[in-house]
């Protein structure tokens, strides 16, 4: 399947995530609450400080993301992906919040860094936010590639399920006693797998062992009026008799003629189903 480069909706995360690690760096080692803190200008020009550096670590952060989405994918190169991502995303970060952080004191409070105790406290704090940040856009990598996989399946089996072609197959054979015997699609109840072998049910009569796979019939038969509920079995519409919903967003269907075993239509294809279902035209 062709995946297209995931997109991270993230400006207001990204934002909101600044100011809350702001505030977090600012916290540490105070005796003072926030309450206390918000009536001191220099509170503010720290919380301001802070959100600068912070946003542009955590653009930083996010282009190496970007960039090695682009070139090296987290499932095809697991090993060089997570090495690159730490030298990009977690060790150049952390080296350039040192860099601002010295700058930042010695502008704004004509401090020298290595004269207090950033190095030895809030140096390792900045180092778990920014491994924390990459932790959240793996998971949302993972989140985005399966959304795309789910909205691939789902589009390749409505082209299967739900589409209002006709089959050029007016019969399909099957066998029976050594003969093999053209069966027109109209007699054609369902179709399922049994014991490794594919199976074809008219409205009247036994079963026929066809040669055919059910993946093969699925393309073959009238995808208006037959619908793949499940990997078990393909029926036309007449053979629907009822169905009602079951747990988990499954389908339960009563089949004519019936059925040994239950026939269940699986939660991703019970919205694909109720429209096929309800459209009109029987064969």
């Amino acid at each position: 399947m062709n995946m297209t480069p995931v997109v991270y909706k993230d400006f207001w995360f990204k934002i909101t995530g600044c100011l809350v690690s702001s505030y977090i760096i600012d916290a540490l080692n105070r005796d003072e609450s926030i309450f206390q803190r918000l009536g001191s200008k220099y509170f503010y020009i720290d919380i301001a400080g802070g959100f600068v550096i912070a946003l542009i670590l955590w653009e930083i952060v996010r282009l190496a993301t970007r960039y090695l989405d682009k070139k090296l994918s987290w499932t095809a190169y697991p090993g060089k992906r997570t090495l690159l991502q730490l030298l990009l995303g977690v060790l150049l970060p952390s080296l350039f919040s040192f860099v601002f952080t010295l700058l930042w004191m010695r502008i704004a409070y004509d401090q020298d860094i290595f004269k207090t105790t950033w190095l030895y406290n809030e140096f390792y704090t900045v180092i778990i936010i920014i491994l924390f940040i990459n932790l959240i856009y793996f998971s949302w990598w993972l989140y985005l590639v399966w959304k795309q996989q789910q909205d691939l399946i789902l589009s390749t089996e409505n082209k299967i399920g739900v589409s209002d072609q006709q089959s050029p197959y007016e019969t399909i054979e099957v066998t029976k006693a050594g003969k093999t015997i053209l069966l027109p699609q109209n007699n054609i109840a369902y179709s399922y797998l049994n014991n490794g072998y594919c199976y074809i049910k008219p409205f009247e009569g036994e079963s026929f062992v066809t040669t055919y796979t059910l993946d093969e019939l699925t393309k073959m038969l009238s995808q208006t009026h037959h619908f793949r509920v499940n990997r078990q079995i393909l029926i036309n519409k007449k053979a629907c008799k009822a169905y009602k919903s079951i747990e988990f967003g499954k389908i339960e269907l009563e089949l004519d003629p019936a059925s040994k075993i239950p026939v269940i239509v699986s939660q991703k294809r019970a919205k694909d189903f109720r429209k096929w279902i309800s459209a009109g035209g029987v064969s």
